[in-house]
């Protein structure tokens, strides 16, 4: 039986657990290393800043191998033994492997800028995660959103309107937030964080990020209590260590397979597509789960392996609080209710697969 091992519990890889069955019928063993917990990034602003509760997006990743007859092994991963094709766990396990899937996520990038350890990044999601808490500790706390990005928005808007924040700052490098978004639902998004009462700078190039302030390029410091680094994402520091590829990923192919390794497989964030750049966002981790367990089923098979075709367009949705969302299509987008009442709904039904 070979050997399949998968690295992290991502969205790619929560569809090969529910679906193990098919690939033990081909003949694999398969084993996960990954933490006992998976937190969705879809509600990962809105439970940050405390307005679902802290567990609303979370998986039990062991109940789910345990239903489906997986080996769970809950650590994380710290080698790898290319030759010798073994992987090495953060408590000193040595995991054998015939074939294995990296789904590693991504960590909030600070090019140019130096960063406190004490900084909440919004990657990986463990750090965002003690936010809520953090925010309870200090009542009237000013809080500095480093990023106008649509994360950077998304975090600003709900501080904006959660009880005990006394003053939001959203700081932007470029001349305009959100610039990943329609001109129009630019302008909307400036319109709705000006009327939460959210300061908004623009053209404010951040050279560090301290315990308590953050230092623009122009020598101002921007006092707070609290800052969140909303950057861009890159992949986490251990895909170079690894000697697998660098910040902007691990190389595969269409195959979804490493340019070098063809036993190595990456998916999501950590991946670097090298048939064309993709957006560090969760639509392509969740629809590069089908088409890893066809190629890992072909494999086993010895048959052509599939390929990944990602769409040209897909629907995004920000969550702004108190009930507001903006949904975004390419250039076709509409702000309210209705647009959360969607998102909400396709959460729920993509977390319901996995609890």
């Amino acid at each position: 039986m070979p050997d399949l091992l998968l690295v992290g519990a991502g969205h790619t890889h929560l569809h090969l657990i529910a679906q193990a069955g098919d690939l033990m019928t081909a003949g694999y063993r398969v084993r996960v290393l990954a933490p006992r917990h998976f937190d969705y990034s879809g509600l990962a602003s809105a439970t940050a800043a405390g307005s679902v509760p802290p567990d609303a997006g979370r998986i039990d990743v062991r109940a789910l191998a345990r239903r489906h007859d997986v080996e769970l092994v809950e650590d994380t991963l710290s080698g790898l033994d290319l030759l010798g094709r073994c992987a090495t766990t953060a408590g000193g396990a040595r995991l054998e492997y015939d074939v294995v899937s990296l789904n590693l996520g991504s960590v909030a990038s600070a090019p140019g800028m130096e960063v406190a350890d004490e900084v909440l990044r919004v990657k990986p999601l463990t750090d965002l995660a003690t936010l809520d808490a953090r925010l309870a500790e200090r009542p009237g706390a000013t809080v500095n959103v480093v990023g106008g990005g649509s994360t950077g928005i998304e975090l600003a808007a709900h501080l904006a309107v959660r009880p005990g924040v006394g003053h939001v700052r959203l700081l932007e490098a470029g001349l305009e937030v959100g610039i990943d978004l329609p001109p129009r639902a630019r302008r909307r998004m400036v319109r709705l964080l000006t009327r939460r009462g959210v300061e908004v700078r623009v053209d404010a190039a951040v050279r560090a990020v301290t315990v308590d302030d953050v230092r623009l390029d122009g020598g101002d410091a921007l006092p707070h209590d609290l800052a969140l680094l909303a950057t861009g994402l890159v992949a986490p520091l251990l895909v170079a260590e690894l000697g697998l590829g660098d910040a902007d990923g691990i190389p595969v192919t269409a195959t979804l397979q490493h340019v070098d390794h063809p036993d190595i497989y990456a998916v999501g964030d950590c991946a670097h597509f090298t048939p064309r750049p993709l957006p560090r966002i969760g639509v392509h981790g969740v629809r590069q789960g089908p088409v890893l367990l066809a190629s890992l089923l072909a494999r086993a098979a010895d048959e052509p392996l599939p390929t990944y075709a990602p769409q040209d367009r897909a629907l995004a949705v920000l969550d702004l609080g108190a009930g507001a969302g903006l949904a975004v299509r390419d250039r076709l987008w509409w702000y309210g209710g209705s647009a959360l009442r969607l998102k909400r709904w396709i959460d729920r039904r993509w977390l319901a697969r996995y609890r």
